[in-house]
């Protein structure tokens, strides 16, 4: 349990610092709110992954229906759609959209963000 420093005033009117234990109790509540805005937002995050891959299936069907060779997936890493384009005489992929170069520029763009956020904090 973390310590916090509490000024008191002795008898001669100096300031004594004294530990006190944090308890749940006397958190600062901006770490409360913190922690639960951040759960909000994976939570958010999650129905529309969610929503996304609906949608993704959806296409899917319809793409079928229609006898296009298409394929939709949601690339997890980037929470977007990849569609791609199929030959379907030889089942080759024709197109990728956005293409995979891309995509993994995204990711890798994505991870030096982290870090340099988690060098930062």
């Amino acid at each position: 349990m973390l310590n916090a420093i509490n000024p008191a005033m002795d008898g001669n009117r100096n300031i004594v610092h004294t530990p006190v234990a944090l308890t749940k109790a006397n958190r600062p509540v901006a770490n409360v709110k913190v922690n639960e805005e951040l759960n909000d937002t994976a939570q958010s995050l999650a129905k529309e992954m969610e929503q996304t891959k609906a949608s993704v299936q959806q296409l899917q069907h319809i793409s079928d229906v229609l006898g296009r060779r298409l394929q939709f997936n949601v690339n997890e890493a980037l929470g977007k759609v990849v569609v791609k384009v199929i030959d379907p005489s030889t089942d080759k992929v024709i197109k990728e959209i956005p293409s995979r170069e891309v995509q993994q520029m995204q990711i890798r763009i994505r991870e030096t963000i982290g870090f340099l956020f988690d060098e930062m904090v």
